[in-house]
């Protein structure tokens, strides 16, 4: 077995994340392991070797590691680590695993007894969800690309037409007028969250709704890969209700419901504000005939 380097371990599979555009944005310790591993197992060694030329790497052997030919690297990769060799795997940007290449060699990985160890960074998830400002207590649900095919691109936005929580994918520039029509046209109209070339030099983040980025996305030829948040839908919320917001207050705080409860509900069913809710809610509970 090969001797330890500094930074590394022997006989180690590393799952690094590198950055989204902005080289700066990669961790010391990512560049400590990038440095030091005897392989680099790399989606696309072109964005891999500026990476590593712009921090002055060198050394690593970089091997390609895409989605046309991890069935075949895979194995061999996991005979250089049983053989004692680390290596790093990267995906062209961001987190390998999520929506790139990587799944296949860390199950095999882990098939095999050999040891994994995540380097954690850059993610276009945890990026686009942080400047988005959506509330995300109730979570919300990742789908990566959604299917090139149209059948069965329709068939997955049929399955989240009734989701309450938002959903957030991933779209290609020149799938993504087709994408938006399908999506405009099973879930409607809805509020969705658009953020492009992130961290790169004409990055931009925006609220708008289906229509009219669908509308903008025809007039402009777009680039540049798309991460989009759409909201979730409401229609199985109480929001419906046609009561005035005092009626159903009254009838909430008669159940027992504390202040705070009943007007947070009603705040989200009549489409009033929080302080709004309660400063009603409060009026009407000391109209309330005290209890015996």
């Amino acid at each position: 077995m090969s001797g330890a380097k500094q930074g590394t371990e022997p006989g180690t599979l590393y799952v690094v994340a590198t950055p989204l555009g902005n080289l700066k944005d990669i961790t010391l310790r990512a560049l400590d392991i990038l440095g030091t591993v005897d392989l680099i197992a790399a989606e696309d060694t072109r964005t891999t070797l500026k990476l590593l030329n712009a921090y002055q790497i060198k050394g690593p052997k970089l091997v390609p590691y895409h989605e046309h030919n991890e069935k075949e690297k895979a194995p061999l990769l996991i005979e250089k680590l049983l053989a004692g060799k680390s290596v790093a795997l990267v995906s062209e940007a961001g987190t390998p695993g999520i929506s790139d290449p990587g799944t296949f060699l860390v199950r095999l990985a882990h098939e095999k007894g050999v040891k994994v160890r995540p380097v954690p960074g850059p993610s276009a998830i945890s990026t686009a969800l942080s400047v988005s400002g959506l509330d995300l207590k109730r979570g919300f649900i990742f789908i990566g690309f959604l299917p090139s095919k149209k059948g069965e691109r329709k068939k997955v936005l049929e399955q989240l037409k009734d989701e309450k929580r938002p959903f957030l994918c991933y779209e290609a520039p020149h799938r993504l007028k087709t994408m938006l029509a399908d999506a405009l046209e099973i879930l409607g109209s809805r509020k969705v969250f658009v953020a492009r070339e992130m961290t790169k030099k004409f990055e931009e983040y925006f609220w708008t709704d289906l229509p009219s980025l669908l509308e903008k996305i025809s007039k402009k030829k777009s680039r540049g890969e798309f991460t989009l948040l759409i909201e979730g839908t409401s229609e199985n919320l109480p929001s419906k209700i046609e009561i005035p917001p005092e009626e159903r207050l009254d009838l909430l705080l008669t159940k027992g419901l504390s202040l705070k409860e009943a007007a947070k509900q009603v705040a989200q069913e009549c489409g009033i504000s929080r302080k709004e809710a309660y400063q009603l809610a409060l009026k009407i509970k000391n109209a309330l005939p005290e209890k015996p």
